[in-house]
């Protein structure tokens, strides 16, 4: 495999995306932080409890979905240690219920919740305990309680084949935060990247392939894995010519889908940078 030539892509992105997108990009594979205009905007919209808004809309009540994913956004600026991350992490810590995991606020389902964070849904709270837990080991919180309980919520919820229970996209981030959480989870990981081997690549759309393996490099695991191997190959062989890659949520979304790409590949020494 072989480093792509960045023209097309950083044209693409420039040309195509909007500011928080091409500052997240620019942080992401080239470590320039972000204008503080490009950013304040978000932490605006931060709610009093350190959520974010149902629909990053101010006024909207804090919901795990919203600041799960602005929780991504801090990261990909360079900025998952700041006071707005923490804040956003002591939210979490706050709604996390009794067996460990995390359920979608039930105002919610008001604003249009997506379906991976539709409250009540068993396959949402899943996703949103998967998210929730990745994101609390890469901000440095795998010593707080909540994280291991987060762990043991999970656990439980898998199949004989070691497919965590829900979306498809539970098994990639779930099995990324055992990888974290440490060898003594092995089993939990084999079974995890077993099941991801057995769909093949032809039924995986390009933006969901860059979120795997961008997690599971993230998490530490190595270009060596089959997976992980195969994957790679598979995205590389997908870029199309203008630069992008597509994304599994339609047109509007293929700046994000190549975003995405690039940092799986950069998790993997694979961007001419």
């Amino acid at each position: 495999m072989h480093p792509l030539d960045s023209s097309k892509y950083v044209s693409f992105i420039e040309e195509n995306g909007t500011d928080l997108e091409k500052a997240r990009f620019r942080q992401l594979i080239y470590g320039i932080r972000p204008e503080p205009g490009v950013v304040q905007p978000l932490l605006e919209l931060q709610n009093d409890d350190g959520g974010f808004p149902c629909k990053m809309t101010r006024g909207n009540p804090s919901s795990v979905n919203d600041t799960l994913r602005a929780v991504w956004w801090l990261a990909e600026l360079g900025m998952i240690e700041s006071p707005a991350a923490s804040r956003a992490f002591g939210y979490l810590f706050a709604i996390q219920k009794e067996d460990g995991g995390w359920d979608e606020i039930a105002a919610a389902a008001q604003y249009g919740a997506p379906p991976w964070a539709s409250p009540g849904d068993p396959r949402a709270r899943l996703y949103l305990t998967a998210q929730t837990a990745r994101w609390l080991a890469l901000g440095g919180h795998k010593t707080h309680p909540a994280f291991q309980k987060a762990l043991d919520f999970l656990r439980a919820h898998r199949d004989e084949t070691g497919r965590f229970h829900g979306f498809l996209h539970t098994t990639w981030i779930a099995t990324s935060v055992f990888v974290m959480a440490g060898d003594e989870y092995a089993d939990v990981v084999a079974g995890g990247l077993r099941a991801l081997m057995a769909r093949p690549f032809s039924k995986w759309v390009d933006s969901q392939i860059s979120w795997a393996l961008e997690v599971l490099g993230k998490a530490g695991l190595p270009q060596e894995e089959p997976f992980v191997e195969q994957g790679l190959a598979e995205l590389l062989h997908r870029q199309e010519v203008n630069g992008r890659w597509v994304s599994e949520d339609g047109e509007a979304y293929t700046v994000v889908a190549t975003i995405g790409a690039l940092n799986a590949l950069k998790q993997y020494d694979l961007l001419d940078i």
